[in-house]
């Protein structure tokens, strides 16, 4: 009967319906057992070959279920692997066009370049000229400034403004000429369209304009002028992005500045995600006693 202390409750209840017993799912293995060898007719040899068979039984068919497992588990892989493929080749499609269509852009710029004249006959500055008094966007730079100074520095030039977007291609990194190249000849020419895409997509907060309106630095090789023009557009990106559009917005804005400047850091932490927003010194004072008050009762 040690065979059937090596038994699960299912393979005891197996047994039990196969010797025509009547067992229930709710016995215990102790009760199951007593109703096998308790049986008058009870064959040690028959129930234990009886046995062995059902834990064959069993055996084979959770390797038969192990084995669909992983043959669908190889499946789902593959799968997962030849949509991440049709992915990656889609991407570099994408890719490539795109960087065909920029291409076309740019010799079309230099021919454009080339061969046409302004209204006030100007000569041509070449690109690489122009990169001298110009430097290259970077990504992680504010687009809304350096377009500011590149208008300035093409102002400068004398350079028509329908040449803007041939110079400007040649100042930006190939992620953000992409850009430009998905749109269409006349919009990729068109440099308001070009300016209002760019700061669309890669517009600063106003409390990220707000913090370079404090900590930002005139630039060696840059005039006081520049400096100017860097000041009032971070300080256009704050004041503008929140809406602020009379001298009482304005001084409330300003007075609640110097408010959180002032804070404590565990009230920043505390109102963090509506930090950015207050604008109002009324409003501000409210919360900042409420959360004194709630401190003093902790």
């Amino acid at each position: 009967m040690t065979y059937l202390t090596k038994s699960h409750k299912e393979d005891m209840f197996l047994i039990a319906k196969e010797l025509d017993l009547e067992p229930n799912e709710s016995m215990t293995m102790k009760r199951l057992k007593d109703l096998i060898i308790g049986d008058t007719n009870y064959d040690e040899e028959f129930a234990k070959n009886t046995f062995f068979g059902i834990i064959e039984q069993r055996k084979a068919k959770e390797e038969l279920e192990e084995k669909q497992r992983l043959e669908a588990l190889a499946e789902t892989q593959r799968q997962t692997e030849l949509e991440e493929k049709k992915r990656q080749e889609a991407l570099a499609k994408l890719k490539r066009k795109d960087e065909v269509e920029l291409e076309r852009l740019k010799i079309e710029a230099q021919l454009k370049l080339g061969t046409t004249t302004t209204e006030q006959n100007y000569s041509k500055i070449p690109t690489k000229e122009v990169f001298k008094f110009i430097h290259k966007f970077e990504a992680k730079n504010d687009i809304s400034l350096y377009l500011v100074l590149f208008e300035r520095q093409v102002h400068r030039l004398a350079i028509a403004k329908e040449h803007w977007v041939s110079y400007l291609l040649g100042l930006l990194p190939p992620e953000i000429s992409h850009i430009i190249a998905r749109e269409s000849d006349e919009k990729a020419n068109d440099y308001d369209h070009v300016k209002e895409l760019l700061l669309k997509r890669f517009k600063l907060t106003p409390e990220k304009c707000r913090q370079l309106f404090s900590t930002h630095q005139k630039a060696y090789n840059n005039t006081w002028t520049d400096f100017y023009h860097e000041l009032t557009t971070y300080f256009d990106g704050w004041v503008l992005g929140l809406k602020i559009e009379t001298y009482e917005d304005l001084r409330k804005l300003i007075i609640s500045d110097q408010m959180k400047q002032r804070s404590p850091i565990d009230f920043i932490e505390h109102f963090l995600a509506e930090w950015s927003t207050i604008s109002s010194p009324d409003e501000l004072a409210e919360k900042f006693e409420e959360y004194e008050d709630i401190k003093k009762t902790l």
